[in-house]
């Protein structure tokens, strides 16, 4: 590589990141998308009677082969292909099909939706392919390999299968010879001769690597499955690195170089307005042993100079992990770039095995979206197929007219509620799954999975070795918090009657606000290390994740519990009415793991030992801690270790994920009043990262609410 293409990123900086908001493709180099859809829709008139797979591999193909191209000689690599748009209206027909085939259960689903109680549905959002095929055998190498099984397979449905793939990887190789020679046409040398090698064989170098990751990723989007996960980094490409290194092909700066342009394709197709995709680093492998390398630390050391708010990292934390690795991710988090969150590898391992799974399949665990498990290359996890409300039940608790005898008959009315509307939440969501083949084939993801290979099947028809089906459960919290008052109002202090509370919550509180404030600060809360509601939210979880993990699912798999909530905290939260623990109709609900905004008040390390009171190891969905701190906690050089600190606590007590915000009030009033200096400041909103000033002004709220209680 020549010397004088480096040093480049600050200068072109700007231009790339808004790459994706000001294209720039060749007019001549294939249709614009109009006439793409125009093509796509009669190809899909004209094949209407042929397998979808096959469909669906020629739609991909025409868009590859056909679509306008883009190069920018500036940039270390190259991705632009002008067909976004295309390929989802057909699927999403495909899926309107399948609702009007099945009247009964999409009216059921949208009645359960509408009543902010669950949403089951087909989730094409949470995927991962296998990124060590990707790497290892290139797409003509994935494209050869389904070929070959093509020649021997004699069920229909695989040779249906082999032959899609291999078209895909086919057209997937034709599209790089075409960005190849538009890169030659335009002189963009940095990228030529990576293109011309990825399009033929597997990559060899660090740039080529990551240059077909992202082609990779570009191209399962234009299919249709977000991909979720870019895989373990420092593990996936630590190979290429070294040889790099060795041959003299790169130093060390010049690779961090590399990675700035590669993240930042990632924060300019978001802008940090969108759920960024996640890089995993660190953790055990499958014998234990730390897998740790060079690259760990190089990837949070770009991180940290880049002050982006994509991508996001997940650092995987085990007893072995090197402090310094620790210390260097937390320090980013003092530091404000908070789009990072810690992952219990001991405890995933312990939820694997109760799976199912195998336990030295810790060495491909990663987090898939924003916190939610999957063994890399074997499992499809789709983890949302199932969202439920928790708090909802509650509601729905209150409708009974008839009091019950003892807080004992009112548990067990909650709980019955709640096995009975999962039981019909999940019913649905296999409904849905069974129409997956007609609706999302994917042989582009599909083949890079092996079992997909062996079994000679799609994803969508359950060829992965694990299929999942992940359960959100939302508002734990604020399900134990009002279980907790019930119990207090009605057969401790009996302050009022069954039919007097019921009266109460359906007039929105009205008329009773002592009783309200009463309830709201001074009764136990979730989240103050409470012996009251830490229990009850451990019947709550319990519960759930035993209806929850011993459930079948369509696909040969069984669905999996997650506890966290994500932004439908408060989605859920406006679609519920008033609830016992003294919150108003449409006021948020408590968040993740979280307590209610501002109910935890007794400091850091009582939230901590509340959510580390449940057994996080029977929630294979994903569970996530959020934690705000305010900055003076870790200012200084002792800072980090205060984060490190909290974080090791934490998972030796048993927690799965944890993340955080250091925020400072009167910064938050002042970015809200003033936005146009304070742009740099960030928060993890729940799974994602953004900056404070693109929050909408609600959300804003929320954050000024929860950092004014640090303050106190």
């Amino acid at each position: 590589m020549e010397m004088n293409l480096w040093n480049t990123f600050g200068a072109v900086r700007p231009k790339l990141e808004r790459q994706y908001l000001e294209p720039e493709f060749a007019p001549d180099t294939g249709e614009p998308p109009e006439e793409l859809k125009r093509m796509a829709e009669a190809l899909v008139r004209e094949h209407s009677g042929e397998p979808r797979i096959r469909l669906r591999a020629m739609l991909l193909e025409l868009l590859l082969t056909r679509g306008r191209i883009g190069v920018d000689p500036a940039d270390w690599f190259a991705d632009h292909l002008d067909a976004d748009g295309v390929m989802v209206p057909i699927r999403e027909h495909w899926r309107d099909e399948a609702r009007r085939a099945m009247p009964e259960v999409a009216a059921r689903c949208a009645a359960n939706s509408e009543r902010g109680l669950s949403l089951s549905q087909l989730d094409l959002s949470h995927t991962s392919p296998d990124w060590r095929n990707v790497l290892k055998l290139g797409p003509a190498g994935i494209r050869d390999r389904a070929e070959k099984a093509l020649e021997t397979a004699e069920d229909g449905e695989a040779r249906e299968f082999f032959a899609a793939v291999a078209r895909v990887y086919g057209a997937m190789c034709r599209y790089i010879v075409r960005l190849a020679d538009e890169a030659d046409r335009r002189g963009a040398v940095r990228v030529t001769g990576a293109l011309r090698v990825i399009a033929e064989r597997p990559p060899e170098t660090l740039q080529q690597a990551l240059q077909l990751a992202l082609l990779y990723h570009h191209t399962q989007e234009l299919e249709g499955e977000l991909v979720r996960s870019m895989g373990c980094f420092d593990r996936l490409f630590i190979g290429f690195y070294r040889r790099d290194l060795a041959a003299g092909r790169l130093n060390r700066e010049q690779a961090k170089e590399l990675l700035k342009f590669y993240w930042t394709k990632f924060f300019a197709q978001t802008q940090g307005k969108l759920w960024g995709k996640n890089f995993c680093f660190g953790g055990m492998d499958g014998d234990g042993s730390d897998a740790c390398n060079e690259l760990t630390e190089l990837g949070f050391e770009v991180y940290r100079e880049l002050r982006t708010v994509d991508p996001k990292l997940s650092l995987r934390v085990h007893g072995g992990l090197p402090e310094k690795v620790l210390l260097q991710a937390a320090e980013c988090v003092c530091r404000g770039r908070t789009a990072v969150v810690f992952a219990n590898d001991e405890i995933a391992k312990e939820m694997f095995v109760r799976r199912g799974k195998l336990p030295e399949e810790i060495a491909d665990f990663i987090p898939v979206g924003c916190y939610e498990p999957c063994v890399m290359g074997k499992e499809l996890c789709c983890s949302m197929s199932t969202l439920f409300n928790l708090a909802k039940a509650v509601e729905l608790l209150m409708e009974n007219p008839a009091p019950p005898r003892d807080f004992g008959e009112l548990l067990e009315r909650y709980l019955g509620l709640v096995r009975e509307k999962l039981d019909d939440a999940l019913e649905l969501t296999r409904r849905w799954e069974l129409r997956w083949p007609e609706i999302n084939p994917s042989p582009l993801l599909s083949g890079t999975m092996d079992s997909c290979f062996e079994k000679g099947r799609d994803v969508s028809a359950a060829g992965t070795k694990y299929s999942s089906s992940g359960v959100m459960c939302a508002g734990l919290g604020s399900a134990a918090d009002s279980l907790t008052a019930l119990r207090i109002l009605l057969f401790e202090e009996r302050r009022c009657t069954w039919e007097e509370l019921r009266a109460t919550l359906k007039a929105d509180w009205e008329g009773r606000e002592p009783l309200r404030l009463y309830v709201s600060g001074r009764l136990p809360k979730w989240g103050n290390n409470l012996p009251e509601p830490d229990a009850l939210a451990r019947k709550i979880a319990d519960a759930v994740a035993e209806r929850i993990n011993r459930a079948p699912n369509a696909r040969d798999g069984f669905f999996q519990t997650g506890m966290w909530s994500i932004d439908w905290a408060q989605r859920y939260g406006r679609m519920t009415g008033a609830t016992p623990d003294g919150r108003r109709a449409g006021e948020p609900l408590s968040k993740n793991l979280g307590a209610a905004i501002a109910k935890d008040r007794r400091g850091v390390a009582a939230l901590l030992h509340s959510a580390a009171k449940l057994d996080q190891a029977e929630f294979p969905d994903g569970a996530v801690l959020d934690v705000m701190l305010h900055p003076s906690m870790v200012k200084g050089k002792e800072g980090p270790k205060v984060v490190a600190d909290l974080v090791r606590t934490y998972f030796e007590a048993g927690g799965l994920f944890i993340q955080f915000n250091i925020l400072d009030v009167d910064t938050l009033r002042r970015a809200r009043r003033e936005p146009e200096k304070y742009s740099s400041v960030q928060i993890r909103v729940c799974g994602w990262n953004v900056r404070f000033i693109d929050l909408d002004p609600a959300a804003q709220e929320l954050f000024i609410q929860e950092a004014e209680s640090k303050s106190c």
